[in-house]
């Protein structure tokens, strides 16, 4: 079978066209990539500086003693749940929680169950003696269960390095950080776009917000007083090591909340810090960390 080609008059009126929309075509595809390239810029977080807090890109503090506003958290009914011990294998890991992963396609908001009101938080509630199970925050309306949270040895480029292994659909408590009431620093880490997205709206969290760590029925309030978002990606291990710092034990008692930031594409190139503080205490001296 021959091949069928346009007679020669007619292929001379098509040439115009086809430059004229391969010359249309061109034009749409460098606008679309000078608009993505714009839209990347502007969106892009600033450049960080690198300060006692460590690699920070945005830090929000609260001034002075923050406004409260007591909001009595709303839970689901508790369940007892058996939970296996935190895998912890290898030297404690030295820097932030690592997951390095691209956003799950949006989800529709599930229907949760009936709730009942648990006991007000105490200012001077009894230390706890077991990790926490459930921590509440009614401004972003999180009410996420709590576990234990240990590491694992990760083989990265032939070297093994500890890292913190989070939990799926749950906020995970370092179970090297201190217990509520104990004067010491509890720190709970959880994935923002990935895996349950528990922590989705931590970044949202401001100063004077409320936040409920209950063990078991017994809650312990503690009210915001700071938020870091720290440069990790890319950055020196030096400064990754002082973004660490936050995660490290205290001399004063604390809840951090670590996530990563931001949520679109690529995402997770920063970290998310929020610290927060017992509701009897002043915020003075927030940026120390001792």
């Amino acid at each position: 079978m021959g091949l069928c080609w346009l007679p020669l008059p007619e292929m001379s009126k098509a040439v115009p066209f086809l430059s004229r929309g391969m010359l249309i075509l061109g034009m749409v595809l460098i606008l679309a990539g000078l608009g993505w390239g714009l839209w990347t810029r502007l969106s892009a977080p600033p450049p960080p500086v690198i300060t006692e807090e460590g690699a920070v890109v945005l830090a929000v503090t609260a001034p002075s003693k923050p406004t409260i506003v007591a909001v009595e958290p709303t839970l689901l009914p508790t369940t007892a749940t058996a939970i296996e011990p935190p895998h912890a294998e290898g030297p404690t890991p030295a820097l932030l929680p690592d997951w390095a992963a691209s956003p799950e396609p949006p989800e529709a908001t599930p229907t949760l169950p009936a709730a009942t009101i648990l006991p007000s938080a105490s200012p001077t509630p009894v230390p706890a003696h077991r990790p926490p199970t459930r921590i509440v925050a009614s401004s972003i309306k999180l009410d996420a269960q709590v576990i234990p949270m240990g590491w694992e040895m990760v083989d990265h480029n032939g070297n093994l390095v500890s890292e913190w292994s989070v939990p799926k659909d749950a906020a995970g408590w370092h179970m090297n950080s201190g217990l509520p009431g104990h004067g010491e620093n509890v720190v709970v880490s959880g994935h923002h776009n990935i895996e349950g997205k528990v922590f989705r709206h931590v970044v949202d969290l401001q100063p004077g917000d409320e936040i409920s760590l209950y063990v078991g029925d017994t809650p312990y309030l503690y009210v915001v007083t700071e938020k870091y978002i720290l440069k990790e990606a890319g950055m020196p291990l030096k400064v990754r090591q002082k973004n660490a710092q936050w995660i490290m034990p205290t001399a004063d008692e604390r809840l951090t909340l670590v996530s990563c930031w931001p949520y679109e594409w690529p995402g997770n190139t920063h970290r998310v810090i929020v610290v927060a503080r017992p509701l009897d205490d002043s915020p003075e001296g927030a940026g120390s960390q001792q």
